[in-house]
């Protein structure tokens, strides 16, 4: 324990020194970290198969490749980024320079999760190196074989005193959240999410905390179900459900209810064969009590489809919950699991209403081939993102901010917006010294009117 203080000290006087704000460093340190997922792939994947049964393609499609067009956009951008943005003046500073400055925050705390633990660690780190920070990676230590690479790593290929990975269970992250930081960015659930926030704030910490939530999935009756089913299978059951953004539930008319169901149940045939336990595309649960978790939720639930699991193989069946009640233990916490619960409601301003009686959702989707309809909900709901006709795919865009509201979370990053997460925007204002007399107005003695 006592080398955890020892580490975020040396981290603290590495960038104190400097380093790591010169553009042609920040550049390099992207660049090494491009190279090391390109020549250690190989281990990546096998990592990811190990904690989560992604085979080589759902850990490219799923993680990898979002962190390299991470890193790719930023070598771009940076330059760019960080040069001096001139603002608007004012009549009394029409002779003056004046722009925003950004400068890099200090040593930033970034707590990874366990169902990404490859992606969600290292696309909001390109964005503390971009931004000039020295930076201390806690991985999940649910996803162990990610950890222990991460720790393997990362010191191979990036500055050893200012980019550092700490390892351990509870105790040790406790610790760590008794250190100062200049930032502290967590992705996890909203429980441990408080006492980040909590041990953030006896230092006066800002934090990004990326939550979850229920994700209400809206399909309205003027809609391609066929297509809107594809799509929601494939969200709902990437990584066996465990996704932040995948659609928790879904609020239909109840006479859409059985087409729904049984063109889902078609699609996931479709995707993972007669028993999805023997694709090689179907995730497994990150490890027993999450699994007991999720069997738990779909115990006394009308099951349409799936309800099955393996707890020795972690594995959970996709699974269907049809005419669920809104107040059964379903539907009080993120599933984070393979089990969808349908819920039947009798209008879109119904649907709207059940929405904005909970928790504000990280993401929101809607399907329908009316465009009012879209709009309507996102005017009149709210949610960290929105994607209309399909599902996830918000996230991926580099200029939409992603992030919560609410219960689901605070901050946001990707693209520019992680520079700006990491950075601080300073204001600036130069002035002449050739004269004075504008200003004379503001010094004492008071004029008289």
């Amino acid at each position: 324990m006592s080398k955890i203080s020892e580490i975020v000290q040396h981290a603290r006087a590495a960038f104190k020194s400097g380093k790591s704000r010169p553009l042609k460093f920040r550049l390099r340190q992207l660049e090494n970290l491009k190279k090391m997922i390109k020549e250690r792939e190989k281990e990546i994947f096998a990592a990811l198969m190990g904690d989560l049964n992604k085979n080589e393609w759902n850990g490219y499609y799923g993680e990898v490749i979002y962190s390299l067009e991470e890193i790719d956009y930023a070598l771009q951008k940076l330059p760019e980024w960080m040069a001096d943005e001139p603002v608007e003046k004012t009549p009394l500073s029409a002779d003056d320079e004046t722009y925003i400055h950004s400068e890099p925050l200090g040593v930033v705390l970034i707590i990874g999760a366990w169902n990404y633990p490859f992606n969600l660690t290292i696309q909001p780190m390109v964005g503390a190196i971009a931004a000039g920070n020295a930076v201390i990676i806690k991985p999940s230590e649910l996803s162990e074989h990610t950890a222990i690479l991460l720790a393997e790593l990362l010191p191979q290929y990036l500055d050893q005193d200012l980019y550092h990975v700490i390892n351990g269970g509870v105790p040790e992250t406790t610790e760590l959240l008794k250190e100062r930081f200049d930032y502290i960015f967590y992705t996890g659930n909203t429980a441990v999410g408080k006492i980040v926030m909590a041990a953030a704030a006896k230092h006066l910490t800002p934090v990004t905390l990326e939550l979850g939530g229920k994700n209400p999935c809206y399909v309205d009756k003027d809609c391609d179900l066929d297509i809107a089913c594809r799509r929601i299978t494939w969200g709902k059951f990437l990584n066996s459900g465990q996704t932040c953004v995948a659609p928790d539930y879904i609020l239909c008319e109840p006479s859409l209810q059985d087409q729904i169901v049984e063109k889902i149940k078609k699609t996931l045939k479709e995707f993972y064969g007669d028993d999805a336990k023997k694709s090689r595309d179907y995730g497994r649960i990150i490890n027993a009590h999450h699994f007991q978790r999720v069997m738990g939720l779909i115990e006394e639930q009308k099951v349409a489809v799936g309800g099955t699991g393996d707890q020795a193989a972690r594995y959970i069946a996709p699974t269907i919950l049809t005419d669920v009640d809104p107040e059964s233990k379903v539907m009080q916490e993120e599933i984070f699991g393979p089990a969808l619960p349908i819920v039947c409601v009798k209008s879109l301003e119904e649907a709207i209403e059940f929405v904005n009686q909970r928790e504000k959702p990280l993401a929101l989707y809607v399907f329908s081939r009316n465009d009012k309809v879209i709009k309507k909900m996102i005017a009149e709901t709210s949610s960290g993102g929105v994607a209309g006709n399909d599902v996830i795919v918000h996230l991926t865009v580099h200029s939409l901010p992603f992030g919560g509201v609410g219960h689901s979370g605070m901050g946001s990053y990707h693209g520019k917006k992680s520079f700006e997460t990491f950075s601080h925007r300073r204001s600036c204002l130069i002035r002449s010294l050739k004269s004075d007399d504008e200003l004379r107005v503001r010094y004492p003695p008071s004029p008289l009117k």
